[in-house]
């Protein structure tokens, strides 16, 4: 018999006896590790799944954010681009 390589929400929803809403929430905030396959739907990888059911998945750091300049640092004779201004059509 072949397993599966993925699985639904309802079915890790199932196997952890919690409700899908729970695996959403769960994916939600990074604990499980899942794929977005279209807008609204989710796979979790059976081997992810494993792992944290096993407490043995080690989640990502997030990378660190810092501020982001507003201005980039210009030479004096350098000008940032100006988009051109939409053509104006008679009528």
């Amino acid at each position: 018999m072949q397993t599966k390589l993925f699985l639904t929400p309802a079915e890790v929803a199932t196997e952890l006896a919690v409700s899908p809403a729970t695996v959403l929430r769960l994916i939600h905030r990074g604990d499980l590790p899942a794929i977005l396959v279209s807008e609204r739907i989710y796979r979790i990888p059976s081997a992810g799944f494993e792992l944290y059911k096993a407490g043995k998945l080690r989640v990502a750091a997030p990378a660190p954010v810092r501020d982001v300049e507003q201005q980039p640092d210009l030479r004096g004779d350098e000008r940032l681009p100006v988009a051109p201004a939409p053509a104006r059509t008679s009528r």
